[in-house]
């Protein structure tokens, strides 16, 4: 209306010809020309009284048009359009064509002209809407940057805890509580405690950049998380990270982050709180409250419209609860176990070396490769200790493990006494059932290579002459040492032997008697 006066003033003021007023003015020659003759039309007189306002100039200039956009409103309630609009299929489109159907009495309203009217209705609006979410379509989940105080009640130390923050898209519906950091275990206890109090699940869910949420950010392709990844899996919903310093991406969490503070965070600012728990019920107090608020320029409240459009879109939560597992890659050693929070715990030998993925849950540790679950083990808390499942080992590591003396001596039995009697011996000197297997098996070697007498007379005379080494053992056998064994040895148990050491006369004249004793 600007425009149409200053023309106005040209023509009838300064009598400047169409021509110069359409050069002073910026309009087109048959635009002049047509308000000064719509002008002489209306019957009105220059200059123009107080109380005729540009409204009423408009109106009485083009009678029968709907105003643009600096004039009245048609009888449009662009609030129901606003909510209308968030219904799946919802166009501005399909609106004005409604309209038109059920207002043909009014003048009609081109299709241009309604969206300029809409988008003043929007830009009046508090809140921002530069989106338009259908409802139970999205959650924006963030932290705030303030931070509560919690004193320890035994010691007086005060800690600072995080306020979590998520918001419905559509109805604006709000969730808030503390946790005590923002790493991955609170981070994904937070969303179920929201999904809950949401009375369900948004098909999409729009985290900030933390690394609880994603491990590496893009504009086009973010890792995400794989522990926060697998939580969204369980519910069905998909993560869609904002983009790294695009803040409008989230601003319905910035929003919901800026009413937690204000009606909140600082409503609470003088308590003095000795639990995150204690905490957390006076939050849910007040944000019952926010909650039920009611719009400034729209109708209903957060909690009206969740209740009345958004609670049934959302999609159903699973029967039981999620619970918390922590997703990692670990290189299996070459002892075939893996190292979870200082505690060992085996996989199948076969995967020695190879990176498997795992899932750590409060009770249990499950270890995946290539999707595949290949091994199961209660978690464990010790630090230091070792979990391992006997069917993971080789064969030969299984024998080690479950060796014993007692089946060691066994066996030693029925090679003879002497036999027996050495391998006790062996056994006291050593610790462990690793040396005792070696030891065991060192024998086992011998008997198989030499036969079960052979080994029985060698550890006879080894008996005889104080060795007890397995290498001792060895020599007796390459020397055949065992082949000169005095008569009263070999006829009587070592056990029953006056005295060890006792040889006599006789045994050295047989010995020098015997072929090739010169020799030897």
């Amino acid at each position: 209306m600007r425009k149409i006066r200053d023309v106005l003033t040209c023509l009838l003021e300064r009598n400047l010809s169409y021509r110069d007023a359409a050069l002073y003015t910026g309009v087109g020659r048959s635009a002049v020309h047509a308000v000064k003759k719509r002008f002489d039309l209306a019957g009105l007189t220059w200059p123009l009284t107080a109380e005729i306002d540009d409204i009423m100039l408009e109106r009485a200039l083009y009678p029968g048009q709907a105003p643009g956009p600096s004039g009245l409103a048609p009888p449009i309630d662009f609030g129901a359009v606003h909510e209308s609009l968030k219904a799946k299929g919802a166009t501005l489109a399909t609106l004005h064509h409604e309209w038109l159907e059920q207002h043909p009495d009014l003048s009609p309203i081109s299709y241009s002209h309604y969206c300029k009217l809409y988008q003043i209705f929007k830009k009046s609006l508090q809140i921002s809407m530069r989106r338009i979410d259908a409802y139970g379509e999205v959650a924006y989940v963030d932290y705030s940057g303030l931070t509560m105080a919690v004193t320890n009640a035994d010691t007086g130390e005060i800690s600072q805890v995080q306020i979590f923050v998520g918001v419905l898209g559509a109805s604006n519906y709000t969730y808030c509580e503390a946790s005590a950091t923002q790493r991955s275990r609170d981070w994904i206890a937070s969303h179920v405690r929201m999904f809950e109090y949401f009375g369900g699940v948004p098909h999409v869910v729009v985290p900030d950049n933390l690394k609880a949420a994603v491990n590496k950010a893009d504009r086009f392709s973010p890792v995400i998380n794989e522990t926060y990844l697998a939580m969204c899996r369980y519910y069905g919903t998909n993560p869609f990270p904002a983009r790294a310093y695009k803040p409008r991406d989230k601003s319905k969490a910035e929003s919901g982050v800026l009413l937690a503070q204000r009606w909140i965070l600082f409503v609470l600012r003088r308590h003095k709180f000795f639990s995150i728990a204690e905490l957390n019920r006076e939050i849910a107090s007040l944000l019952q409250k926010l909650n039920a608020r009611k719009f400034q320029k729209l109708a209903g409240s957060r909690f009206s419209r969740w209740l009345e459009h958004e609670r049934s879109a959302l999609l159903p939560l699973p029967s039981q609860r999620y619970e918390l597992s922590e997703w990692g890659k670990v290189r299996a050693g070459q002892d075939y176990h893996i190292s979870i929070e200082e505690h060992f715990y085996s996989v199948p030998f076969q995967f020695k070396g190879r990176e498997l993925e795992t899932r750590l849950t409060e009770h249990t540790l499950d270890i995946i490769c290539q999707g595949k679950v290949i091994a199961t083990h209660t978690r464990s808390y010790l630090v230091g200790g070792t979990s391992t499942n006997p069917a993971h080992r080789p064969a030969s590591h299984k024998a080690v493990a479950n060796w014993t003396e007692e089946e060691a001596m066994s066996w030693a039995a029925t090679v003879g006494p002497s036999a027996q009697a050495m391998l006790k011996q062996q056994l006291a000197k050593t610790r462990g059932h690793h040396f005792g297997y070696r030891i065991t098996e060192a024998m086992r070697s011998l008997g198989k290579n030499y036969g079960r007498e052979r080994l029985e007379a060698v550890c006879l005379y080894a008996l005889a002459h104080k060795v007890s080494g397995t290498e001792d053992l060895r020599n007796i056998i390459s020397k055949k040492l065992d082949l000169l064994l005095p008569d009263e040895i070999v006829g009587n148990s070592v056990n029953e032997t006056d005295h060890e050491n006792i040889r006599g006369a006789g045994h050295y004249e047989r010995l020098l008697n015997s072929p090739g004793g010169n020799e030897a």
